[in-house]
């Protein structure tokens, strides 16, 4: 349910620097004792043979992750990092990253302390488009950022680690602050101040693939890295280097060279251990099936919660998320909303009253394939998804073909009145803080709240950064010169968004509608729920029903102002009762529910 700054995918949440090529900043208190010191918080761990050192001279030395996507060459990342004599290290390294609209072509080096806290860190090149050519000191809390001649100061947690964005080495260092010898889940703090969760988890034992000749298990630490909901898995070899890293949502893989024969065993580990359980609870009065959706030339994966109460065919709902792909559930990658999960919670509070649900994983992440196609995916196309889903329910003999309806959150309240407009057949949409204004505009009003909260920025500099943003968005749309334009806003899906207009589609929907808004929601901001309804009732649909919500935000979570900074220290993750009593009363009364 992300918001509507970016179609592409980013394989670290933590932006390089915080700088201005960071689409948003987060920040996170560090937990300290009585010294002022960080202190690690642990949990109990399983019983693990002795760890492989990570911190020793058997990490210097030059290596090359290979980067892939399934089976498919994302790139490279050429690395060395040196052991120097006091005991301190000092590391480079150039990654050359090709992510649908989002390649990095960047020279970065840091230099490290004897206890791996970074000191100095040097990035020049490209990122998304952007140039980057900066330079981070950090000391005693304090971190100075020199970027393209100018200077500013930034608060930053003491001896906070490193975690670049889509650059994989410096990640050997933040698994140098982990304590193995006292085990469990340990917390750390990242650049600036973000809460890190590292656990070892398991010895795992694997076997090359694919070789003419095959070569002898290997043992390799598995740890888990988590920023928020973001989780990554590392694999480290018994001299200690980090030996592979995996986004396993994204299906994403960086790989020493000599250990990428080793990446589908390991990717086999993993799958035992930590399969995602979309099973229903026991007891629950709906049954989970996992099931299979062909697309155009790619299939999603999904759930079906099929009501245990009733009798079929059941009447139907397909869940839509947000802006950037995401896994079934809709979990969000920020620190504090680990357990926020807003679609499987949608799903089984309908299950539970009676009505079927099916959620999948968007093209291209989970289980789903299809990520060669989401460098040239419009919502156009995300919206042929949905179709395919439609499709695909109303062959199942359970499912009453002529009662499904459609509830889409962000970008998914501009997909479902798209594919209601083309299909008489869908009996109802739902839109949760869905779009009203064309696509530049909302932009535009994300892009100056994002100004005007910046503390960092002087008036001179906010006017400047308004005035590049306004020819920014102007160039795309009107084809002008782009050479300055982040590469994620020349891809199709945003010229496609910025574009858009959603009033005159929903003019176009003559099914019954219901807008949930959060009053506070400051990436769709409320007055665009009014928009939609004044749209569709002038149009002639009489059959339309707003609700705002006073005090939740774009995640339909309780908030006190509504903007992204606070996201991580929200007071709960769970989406309250009152959203989901009214959400399901009303599917019930248009798809015909009874008691």
């Amino acid at each position: 349910m992300g918001g509507l700054m970016r179609r592409t995918i980013f394989l670290f949440i933590i932006a390089v620097f915080a700088s201005s090529f960071s689409l948003a900043q987060r920040s996170e208190k560090a937990d300290r004792n009585s010294t002022g010191q960080e202190k690690t918080e642990t949990v109990a761990a399983p019983k693990l043979p002795p760890a492989a050192p990570l911190l020793s001279p058997a990490i210097c030395g030059k290596g090359t992750f290979l980067f892939t996507f399934g089976n498919q060459p994302l790139g490279r990342e050429t690395f060395e990092i040196n052991c120097l004599p006091d005991g301190s290290f000092a590391a480079g390294g150039h990654t050359d990253l090709r992510l649908p609209g989002a390649t990095v072509d960047l020279n970065m080096s840091i230099e490290l302390n004897k206890a791996a806290v970074p000191m100095k860190v040097m990035a020049k090149g490209k990122a998304g488009g952007i140039a980057i050519d900066q330079i981070l000191i950090l000391k005693d809390g304090t971190a100075t950022l020199t970027s393209n001649g100018s200077a500013r100061e930034i608060p930053c947690a003491k001896d906070a680690a490193y975690i670049p964005n889509n650059v994989f080495y410096p990640l050997q260092f933040v698994l140098a602050r982990y304590n193995a010898a006292q085990g469990g889940e340990q917390q750390i703090t990242a650049f600036p101040n973000v809460s890190v969760k590292i656990e070892r988890a398991a010895r795992d034992v694997a076997q090359a693939t694919g070789m003419a000749v095959a070569a002898q298990p290997s043992a390799f630490d598995r740890y888990t890295l988590r920023v928020g909901a973001a989780a990554s898995v590392l694999w480290v070899d018994m001299q200690g280097r980090v030996a592979v890293v995996m986004i396993p949502t994204q299906n994403f893989v960086a790989a020493r060279e000599e250990y990428s024969a080793f990446t589908g065993s390991l990717r086999a580990a993993l799958g035992a251990a930590s399969e995602p359980d979309y099973s229903a609870p026991p007891g629950a009065p709906f049954a989970a099936e996992e099931v299979t959706v062909q697309a155009k030339s790619f299939t999603l994966a999904g759930t079906l919660l099929l009501p245990k109460t009733g009798k079929p065919p059941y009447p139907a709902v397909i869940t839509i998320t947000g802006s950037g792909q995401q896994t079934r559930s809709g979990p969000v990658p920020i620190p504090g909303l680990e357990k926020y999960r807003p679609f499987r919670q949608i799903a089984e509070a309908l299950a539970s009253r009676g009505i079927a649900v099916l959620y999948v994983d968007d093209r291209g992440v989970g289980k789903s394939t299809g990520f060669d196609t989401l460098a040239t995916a419009t919502t156009s196309d995300f919206a042929d998804d949905v179709r395919a889903q439609v499709e695909y329910l109303r062959k199942r003999s359970e499912i009453d073909p002529n009662r499904i309806a459609l509830v889409g959150h962000s970008e998914g309240g501009i997909i479902a009145p798209m594919v209601a407009a083309t299909d008489p057949r869908i009996a109802a949409i739902v839109l949760m803080a869905g779009t009203a204004k064309r696509g530049d505009d909302v932009l535009a009003d994300q892009m100056k709240d994002l100004v005007e909260r910046d503390p960092t920025l002087t008036e001179e500099e906010r006017t400047k950064k308004r005035a590049e943003h306004r020819e920014m968005l102007r160039a795309v749309i009107e084809g002008g010169d782009t050479s300055k334009v982040p590469e994620m806003l020349r891809s199709p899906w945003f010229k496609e968004f910025l574009a858009y207009d959603p009033l005159t589609t929903i003019r176009r929907v003559r099914q019954p509608i219901l807008i949930l808004q959060g009053a506070l929601d400051r990436q769709v901001t409320a007055e665009q729920a009014t928009m939609l309804e004044q749209a569709a009732r002038q149009a002639g649909n009489k059959d339309v029903t707003t609700h705002i919500f006073p005090n939740l935000n774009h995640l339909f979570l309780p908030a006190r102002t509504g903007a992204f900074s606070e996201y991580s220290s929200l007071e709960t993750s769970v989406i309250g009762d009152e959203v989901l009593k009214i959400l399901s009363d009303w599917l019930r009364q248009k798809l015909g529910v009874s008691d």
